[in-house]
């Protein structure tokens, strides 16, 4: 059964509480706004906390404790201005980085856009991606804007964050790092990474691009091929048409 809920000033200043990202590592919950997010939550193997929707909410699937609430309650609590019809609370999920196997990796060194970093989740789960890397501090996993960026695909690919070196090499000394960096050496075709067993394929910030002990610890290297007189593409852009090539 669905429950109309009026929220109290105490339960919404303690959803409200998960906007910033301070309580969201505390408490290892996430906020998750949209059908979308709703239903992937739904068919994933994720802790539902609690889920809050508007009486117009239609669900394809049913679940249980949906609390129904008003426009101006969904309004308090939406991390967006475009109020949502349903909002999930729910349990971070933390890939050990143990976890994280396959033939085909990505790593991201030091992202900060909320933008791309979902778009390549995104992106990830269409070209079957085996996970992803986080290196260095890059934007938080959990941020709500990641999230929606994702558009229902957050939690179809694998994601740990690791922040030196010598840890990645320690977890992963079986595999090729391939950078995606503007140098001339070592380059190799599509054709040729394809047929690389195990590898890692890095890609560097919007602002600084591959930082240079990764290009360093890289022994094969991958261009995207472009007119001169363009500038070098999203980041977000460049990734996905790299593991549509590859994967």
């Amino acid at each position: 059964m669905y429950s109309v809920k009026n929220l109290s000033a105490v339960k919404i200043k303690e959803i409200t509480k998960l906007h910033q990202k301070k309580y969201r590592d505390e408490l290892k919950l996430f906020i998750a706004e949209g059908n979308k997010a709703f239903e992937e939550i739904l068919n994933a193997d994720i802790e539902i906390i609690s889920v809050y929707a508007l009486e117009t909410f239609k669900p394809k699937h049913h679940y249980e404790n949906i609390k129904i609430i008003s426009q101006s309650e969904m309004k308090k609590i939406s991390t967006t201005a475009s109020v949502c019809e349903v909002l999930v609370i729910g349990r971070q999920k933390i890939y050990q980085q143990n976890e994280l196997k396959g033939r085909k990796l990505i790593l991201l060194d030091e992202i900060s856009d909320p933008g791309n970093l979902g778009t390549i989740i995104r992106s990830a789960a269409a070209f079957n991606i085996d996970g992803i890397i986080l290196f260095g501090n890059t934007i938080e996993l959990y941020s709500p804007k990641v999230i929606r960026a994702c558009a229902g695909n957050f939690f179809k690919t694998p994601v740990i964050s690791i922040k030196t070196i010598p840890e990645l090499k320690r977890l992963f000394p079986d595999y090729t790092f391939i950078s995606t960096a503007l140098k001339k050496d070592n380059n190799i075709t599509f054709k040729e990474a394809k047929q690389i067993s195990k590898s890692i394929i890095m890609f560097g910030s919007e602002a600084q691009g591959l930082n240079e002990k990764l290009i360093d610890l890289a022994e094969k290297n991958i261009v995207l091929n472009m007119k001169k007189n363009v500038e070098s593409l999203n980041l977000s852009v460049s990734a996905s048409i790299v593991m549509y090539e590859l994967f």
